[in-house]
């Protein structure tokens, strides 16, 4: 997300966790919890929280929707609590950026439904994770004693852009190309809508102009990937 204004729903331990990133991001967020005790967890932190019933259509357009809040992160405990409120702040604002993140594999699809445009799907980014186990050992190695063990643990979108040397390139070629400490998540088909392909489905994509590659890692080893992925020749 830009850096515009942010709501941060849910004050749990995950949403601790990215209101920390948006923090040292220098991101402008609020947290939202119908839990005082909870709220009161996230103030003690030192972040800008506030108890609001989410249910409440006046009470969300009170905080900023559909005015001056750009996006939010649906991270409450339950996937019916995160469909609720996905469907609720789309019809709200339609222009309102949503991620959401999904407990259960098959509540993705209804957070979509729902008018989210990301949903992260934990089981499958540990899945991403394992095929890199297998396939890609001394990298993981190399995440593991770095960049999981940092607070420097980035995901980025690269768009392939039309004078990239990757237009056409297959996604297995790629990999044989990167010499960067990431983790590459998978690629959003350009021509196919909005949906994560995992690069565990075994699928070896043939990437074109406009498609996302989604990495996982530390800044420098992905702004170093970016650069990589634009340049007009192949590495060798």
């Amino acid at each position: 997300m830009k850096h515009g204004k942010l709501a941060v729903f849910g004050c749990n331990g995950l949403a601790l966790d990215v209101a920390r990133r948006l923090e040292q991001s220098d991101h402008y967020f609020i947290m939202i919890d119908m839990d005082e005790g909870r709220v009161h967890e996230a103030r003690e932190e030192g972040f800008r929280a506030e108890r609001l019933d989410y249910t409440d259509d006046e009470a969300l357009r009170k905080l900023g929707l559909g005015s001056d809040i750009d996006g939010v992160f649906c991270l409450l405990d339950e996937d019916s609590e995160n469909v609720f409120l996905a469907i609720t702040a789309r019809a709200i604002d339609p222009r309102l950026r949503i991620v959401a993140i999904c407990r259960e594999p098959e509540a993705s699809s209804k957070l979509l439904a729902a008018g989210a445009d990301k949903v992260v799907d934990p089981y499958a980014i540990s899945g991403a994770r394992a095929y890199d186990l297998i396939a890609r050992p001394d990298v993981v190695e190399l995440l593991e004693e770095t960049v999981f063990g940092q607070q420097d643990l980035n995901i980025a979108e690269i768009t392939i852009p039309p004078s990239s040397w990757v237009h056409g390139v297959r996604l297995s070629e790629v990999r044989k190309r990167m010499t960067q400490n990431i983790l590459l998540l998978g690629v959003v088909d350009a021509e196919h809508g909005q949906d994560l392909i995992f690069s565990t489905r075994n699928i070896d994509h043939n990437l074109d102009v406009g498609d996302i590659l989604v990495v996982i890692g530390a800044r420098e080893q992905v702004r170093a990937f970016r650069a990589m992925i634009h340049a007009e020749i192949q590495p060798g």
